[in-house]
Parts: structure tokens; sequence; C-alpha cells
């Protein structure tokens, strides 16, 4: 971004969001520095960190930093967001609120719109705003987290002025930071949730033994190893040998391929 400079102040809260999301925080998405962090950093009343699956319109966690108020749950009712997916579809154009599911990116509503189309959204009327006599503006960030599944962070402010490009360029460069911070803690809730056998039959999937191979290792039936998958998958919330392989061992691992059994 040119013309962006750094004076101490600004570097120093930079910093402390990198070094927060450095911390171990298991029993939460991101550690609660991080987002506290990101409020002091980009002036924001409330910063709110979640997983949607846009296939089925909902939901997998929720964490919320707010004035004197944290929350965190990983059990959302979906009748909780149906309203939100409702006027979705009925604003236009209905995607301005959605980073691309695909894509990690910084986006806010006023990149593409105008604030008065903006507040003309239905979304935004009925949902946003509310009875708030002021304008929440929006600056969102959106991570991919598997297929149609994204880690998004909103952050909103209540008065004053809309989110800058300085702001944008602050979010974007701390991206990989917020979702190194996401990925340790996702490896070691993945790793509490699955029992002793399943942990030894994801081993041998990122080595890339298939379900034969892994059976006649472990001394199993070929359905029984079929049967723990399909449960590590649901326990996991992903479809494939890949998906589970990247959310118990991060993004960084590749899978082996074996063409012979052991």
């Amino acid at each position: 971004m040119s013309g962006y400079t750094l004076g101490d102040r600004h570097l120093n809260a930079l910093r402390q969001v990198v070094v927060a999301a450095s911390l171990d925080s298991p029993d939460v998405a991101v550690p609660w520095q991080v987002l506290a962090g990101l409020r002091t950093l980009l002036h924001s009343d409330l910063v709110m960190f979640e997983g949607v699956n846009y296939e089925r319109e909902r939901s997998y966690f929720s964490q919320i930093c707010a004035d004197n108020a944290q929350s965190f749950t990983s059990h959302i009712d979906p009748s909780a967001k149906e309203s939100f997916w409702n006027l979705v579809q009925l604003s236009t154009p209905n995607r301005t609120c959605l980073a691309p599911a695909n894509v990690a990116k910084v986006i806010a509503p006023t990149d593409t719109l105008s604030m008065q189309q903006w507040r003309a959204l239905r979304l935004y009327v009925d949902y946003l705003a509310g009875s708030r006599a002021s304008t929440p503006c929006q600056l969102l960030m959106g991570i991919p987290d598997g297929y149609d599944r994204q880690l998004r962070l909103l952050c909103f402010r209540y008065t004053g002025r809309d989110y800058n490009r300085r702001e944008h360029f602050d979010l974007q460069l701390l991206l990989p930071h917020l979702e190194a911070a996401y990925r340790r803690g996702q490896q070691r809730r993945a790793a509490h949730s699955m029992t002793a056998r399943q942990v030894v039959i994801m081993d041998l999937v990122r080595d890339g033994y298939t379900n034969a191979q892994i059976a006649n290792r472990l001394d199993l039936a070929e359905g029984t190893v079929r049967t723990h998958l399909n449960n590590i998958y649901a326990r996991l919330g992903v479809q494939s040998r890949t998906e589970a392989v990247n959310r118990v061992f991060g993004d960084g691992r590749r899978m082996g391929s074996r063409s012979t059994s052991p």
C-alpha cells in the first residue's frame, strides 16, 4: 500500500496481535488476546470470529469480543442465523457481506456499494442495524476452511467513520497470523476429539495408506476402517481424507502415496 507509514504506537499494536496469535488457547477458536488486540488496532466496538458452512447456511462456532463481554460457543442452534441467511437471499447484491468462500480476502460492504446503498440493503436494515440509531460499519476477513466452509472475522464500528484502506491493509497483513492461530488450536482440538485408534488411523492416512493397507497393518476389517474414517469425518466436519489430514495435521502437511501394501 503506497504512502503507508508505521508509527511506533501503530507498530506496537500490530506486534501485540502477532504475539497474541502465538499463544496456546485450544479451548477457544483463537486466543482472546487476538480479538482484543484487533478491537484496539482497528478501533472496533465488536469483533466476531466464526466458522460458516455456506452449503448448510449455518455456523459451526462463534467467538465474540466486545466491551467488557466475551463469548464462545461451538454448539449453535441453526435457527439462530436463519433470519440472517434469509435476508442475504433477499438483499441485492446478496453476497455483499460474504467474502468468496474459496479465497482468503479482506472486504467491506462499501468496497462495492455507497454508504447509502449499504444502508438500504434488507440485510443491513433488518439484521445489522436493528434498533441502533448509529450506522454500523463493517470490515470482514474471510479464510477458506474446507469445502464450502469459511472462517470469518467481522469487525463492527457503531459510530464514526467507515473503515479505511490502512485498516483493510492491517487486517490483510494479519490474516496469516490469525489463520495460523486457529489451525494450531484446531489441531489440538481435533486430536483431543479422537480415540487412540482413530489417531493411529489418521497417521496412516496422512502417510498415504489406503483403507485396505490400513486394515492389513492394524489387523482390522476394511469395513471397520471405513467406519472409523466416517466417524472421524463427522467429528471434524469434513468430507474427504485430504480435508481430514489438513484439519488434524495442518495445511502444510501433504498426504503420501503408497501403491502397494506395506
